[in-house]
This record gives C-alpha cells, structure tokens and sequence, in this order.
C-alpha cells in the first residue's frame, strides 16, 4: 500500500492542511483504515455509508495521520455518528432507538417530568439536525468517550439552558418575595418592615441573583427548585457532595450579603431595620425558591 491507497487519500483529505506532508507509514495507514472501516460496517451491517465520508470525520477526529492515533478511538461510535452526520436514514433511526434512553435519563433528573418529551425532542433535534445558523452537533463528536456518555453530557447542558431559558430564576425572586411566615404569625415590627420594603427587597433580590456567578444559580435551581440532590449534583459536576454543600452555603451567603448591602444602600435605611429585613428573607430563602415548584 502507499499513500496514493484510496482511504488514505480520504483521510488526508479530512486532516487538511494539519498533514501538509504524506504519513510516514503509508501502508500501515491504509490497513488500519482498512481495519477498521470493517469494523464498523460489522457494527452497523445495516447502515450504507461511504467509506470515504467516514474515514475523512475520522481524520478529523484523531487530528493526526499516526495509525495508533486511529486505533484509540471509539470507531464504531464514530461511524455511527459520521452517518448520522451524513443524514443516513437508517442511521438517524438507529440513533433515536439508541440513545432515547439516555437522553430521557439525563434530562429528567433535571427538568420537570411534564417537560422531558418536549426536551428530549430538542436535544435529538439539536443533535441530528442543527438550525438555521448552527450544524448538528454530532458533528462535534470526536471518539474519544463513548458516544452514549458524550449525548448524556450534551442533554445535560441543554437540559440546564432550558432552565435558564423558562426564567426560573424570574419566578424565585417573585415567589421569594411574596413568601408568608412558616407558622403564619409574625412580629408586628417584622410585618411592617416586609410590608413597607417588599418591593425594594424584591429587586434586591433579582439584582442579588442576577449578580451570582453561573454555577451558584445553577447550583440554587437544581437543588431548591428541582429537588435534585447534592449526591447527583455532585456526580453531574464531578466533585464531592461535601463540595457541593460548601458551594451552596456559599451562595446563600453571597445573596444574604448582597440584597443587606443592597437595601442598605438604596434606602439608607438604619442599620437595625436593614438587618432585622434581610435576616427575616434570607431565613426563608430556600423555602421561598422551593415554593416555586407549586406555582404552576
């Protein structure tokens, strides 16, 4: 075999300009390629794909013309998604009877129940079709995890936006600020206070929230609105249950912080009131988020 053998040509193809020279063993080259172009149509008999498509996102998966960099690769993963890439029909419906499952999984331990078949429709469309103005994003896999594991990773983050997109954060200010005593009785001081500041303290909210970086607010959702737990937090960003509680105590500490100084400095209000105000709303600050849950 020499570099002029036709999956060779392809792959080079696929590499661009990164190979502006012939690989050093253009035989072996050829083989692997040949390897494991059969193994993947062994994988998938079913699935007509030119061998040529799938070694060229090859090449652009393994970014070198090394046949050992080929050989670490999740091949079958690969060609399975470079014909979904290609917008084969057998392979877009083995997609969808493969991974529908993980894709409900990952979103539904994020997402209300009521929006997991909307979301998962998405993720499958974001992931087979792209938009106007964005590829699909299977095109974006390169093999070097399992392609199951890579889509779990993908629905997670677009379960995550959806989040962001439906404002959840928007109905946790509201329902924060509206929140009752627990036992339905208050100081007479207290209630005057929250009447005469809800509004102020109602933006400080939003500002306090709106001023938290990414991952606290999303550590806040996931945990108080959703009631997913520290454990699988913890699993989603790869990190301790002991990290996750410091990072939430954190964050209640930041927006406890932020809405006293807030308040404090907008209504030069005493130091008195301004503290009795935001120790009563920062004392109820989960249970005022959870609370959103029941405001359908």
């Amino acid at each position: 075999m020499t570099a002029d053998g036709p999956l060779t040509l392809s792959f080079l193809q696929g590499l661009g300009p990164v190979e502006a020279s012939p690989p050093r063993d253009a035989a072996g080259l050829e083989a692997a390629l040949g390897v494991v172009c059969g193994r993947a149509r062994a994988a998938f008999p079913d699935i007509v794909h030119e061998d040529a498509a799938f070694v060229a996102d090859l090449a652009r998966a393994a970014k070198s013309a090394d046949p050992a960099a080929v050989g670490v690769l999740a091949v079958e993963d690969l060609f399975l998604a470079s014909a979904c890439r290609a917008r084969v029909p057998r392979a877009i419906e083995l997609f969808r009877a493969r991974h529908r499952a993980t894709i409900r999984g990952a979103v539904g331990r994020i997402v209300p129940a009521a929006d997991v078949d909307e979301l998962e429709q998405r993720v499958l469309d974001q992931l087979l079709l792209g938009s106007s103005n964005a590829a699909p994003k299977i095109a974006g896999y390169a093999g070097r995890a399992p392609l199951d594991r890579w889509i779990a990773v993908s629905a997670q983050r677009a379960a995550l936006m959806w989040l962001r997109e439906h404002k959840t954060e928007a109905r946790a200010r509201s329902a924060a600020a509206r929140e009752p005593s627990p036992d339905g009785d208050q100081h007479p001081e207290t209630a005057f206070l929250k009447q005469r500041y809800q509004d102020d303290f109602q933006q400080a909210m939003a500002d306090a929230l709106g001023r938290l970086p990414e991952r606290e607010r999303l550590l806040l959702r996931l945990h108080l609105v959703n009631g997913v737990s520290l454990e699988k937090i913890g699993q989603m960003f790869s990190v301790t249950q002991p990290t996750v509680s410091r990072w939430l105590a954190a964050a209640r500490e930041s927006l406890r912080d932020d809405i006293k100084k807030t308040i404090g400095a907008r209504l030069g209000s005493s130091s008195a009131e301004v503290a009795s105000l935001a120790g009563m709303v920062a004392s109820r600050l989960d249970l005022s988020i959870s609370a959103i849950l029941r405001v359908k």
